[in-house]
């Protein structure tokens, strides 16, 4: 249901203390390892920071200011451009950016759990990281299931240890070896093209950006102001976001694994490492809670999980992540290919969002037929589906690919002069545009009515 201003939880201070928690996860460091495989410290600084600001800003405009004044979920927002029924494809692609960044944190924690035996003189086999996965899973299920105020009182704790973690991290790289020491650090493996490096490591910064699409409406939904709904999220999201990402860079180029968990001995010794691999793997299993949590409130939009319990609906999201625990090495070295997926998702489903509700509507939409599946409906196009919104996210995804290949690491002579996500951003948003004046021959959608009432005929909630 739609917040009402009255139910919403953060004001100034709230809403930048919550985007800070959420941005300040340990993603970040995952991240900033992937970086660090193709360009040195100042190149990693400049492309996280700068495109993760990128990233969020473009993912929040047309997200906060809809999220925020109508109280909606960011799935519900996109029913005006791509129908009531196609909104079930835009789900999937949340559900797989969340369940994804959930196995790779998994794989993170169970990799954790097998450095700490290493460090303590046990001699284990990769099974330990494949058995860490399955005992991520289910501590992961243990807190959703307890609902969002056991969610709420590990944040409390995890997140002021991770702003201590990445402090320690910063204190040891600086004292132990140097600024100059860290700028010096060769790549860990970079293509033959520096210029190319950069150019794609500028794109995972943007993309990194784009990923809290997710986040960006929840959060939203829940301040208090316009203001409060986009500021705290650009400066957190993606200024915090993007320098402690930047740390892992720091770390990842001065040990020379991408890999957050052999970072903590070599960095603070057996005993400091051995304690801060025991809080990051603490940290791992909340950082999967939450995306966990996210993407069971996400499946409440399917018929199939509107009246089923919560555990059933915390089952049904951790499911996809058993591959994990059998394929554990070879789909964690798949992710930066994934990162840079979560900019063919949400580039262009921000630029068609965008150009819809500030160019089209006008910054009105009909909150009544949001939750309207039936034909009548105003946002139910054709059998439910917007074919032309569609064909621009395929369009945007398809230039996207053109550019730059995620999975095959393919590159186009173009990237030197035109960003994968900000080109599918803006293409994906005109060609929804243009057509959509095309079809509405030069007009836009009828202006929405100051109250609607009524019953729902089909109501989707």
């Amino acid at each position: 249901m739609p917040l009402l201003p009255s139910e919403r939880e953060y004001g100034t201070l709230g809403a930048n203390s919550t985007c800070f928690a959420y941005g300040v996860a340990t993603w970040c460091f995952l991240t900033g390892g992937y970086v660090a495989e193709l360009v040195g410290a100042v190149e990693a600084l400049i492309c996280l920071v700068a495109g993760n600001m990128i990233g969020v800003f473009l993912a929040s405009l047309p997200l906060s200011f809809v999220c925020q004044r109508n109280g909606l979920e960011q799935v519900d927002v996109c029913k005006p451009a791509f129908g009531s029924k196609g909104i079930i494809v835009v789900l999937f692609l949340y559900l797989v950016n969340m369940l994804g960044w959930s196995g790779l944190i998994l794989v993170m924690f169970g990799n954790g759990i097998r450095n700490i035996a290493l460090a303590l003189g046990y001699d284990v086999g990769d099974w330990v990281v494949s058995l860490g996965v399955i005992l991520g899973i289910v501590l992961s299920y243990l807190i959703v299931t307890r609902g969002v105020g056991m969610l709420n009182r590990f944040n409390g704790l995890i997140t002021p240890g991770l702003v201590l973690l990445v402090a320690f991290l910063l204190y040891m790289l600086f004292a132990e070896h140097g600024w100059e020491a860290i700028t010096q650090a060769a790549p860990l493996s970079p293509g033959p093209s520096p210029a190319v490096n950069y150019l794609i490591a500028v794109e995972l910064g943007i993309a990194s950006g784009f990923s809290w699409w997710g986040g960006i409406g929840f959060l939203a939904r829940n301040t208090r102001t316009r203001r409060n709904s986009i500021y705290p999220e650009v400066l957190q999201l993606g200024f915090s976001s993007g320098a402690v990402c930047a740390a892992g860079s720091f770390s990842a180029l001065i040990v020379g694994s991408s890999d957050p968990t052999e970072w903590m001995v070599p960095l603070g010794g057996v005993l400091m490492g051995v304690i801060a691999l025991v809080f990051v793997a603490l940290a791992n299993v909340t950082s999967t809670a939450v995306s966990v949590y996210a993407s069971g409130l996400a499946l409440r939009h399917l018929r199939v999980f509107r009246s089923a319990g919560w555990k059933w609906v915390v089952c049904a999201t951790l499911i996809p992540c058993l591959p994990f625990a059998v394929w554990p090495g070879e789909l964690s070295n798949l992710g930066d290919a994934f990162l840079a997926y979560n900019g063919t998702m949400y580039a262009p489903i921000s630029g068609i969002l965008l150009v819809d509700y500030f160019f089209l509507r006008r910054q009105k939409i009909s909150l009544w037929s949001i939750f309207e599946d039936d034909k009548t409906g105003r946002y139910h196009h054709v059998r439910g589906i917007n074919w032309l919104a569609f064909a621009a996210l395929l369009a945007g995804q398809a230039l996207y690919v053109f550019l730059y290949n995620p999975f095959s690491g393919a590159t186009h002579e173009w990237l030197e002069t035109l960003n994968p996500s900000l080109g599918s951003f803006v293409f994906s948003g005109a060609l929804y545009g243009v057509g959509m004046l095309v079809i509405g021959r030069g007009r836009r959608p009828e202006p929405v009515p100051e109250v609607e009432s009524g019953p729902l005929i089909q109501p989707n909630i």
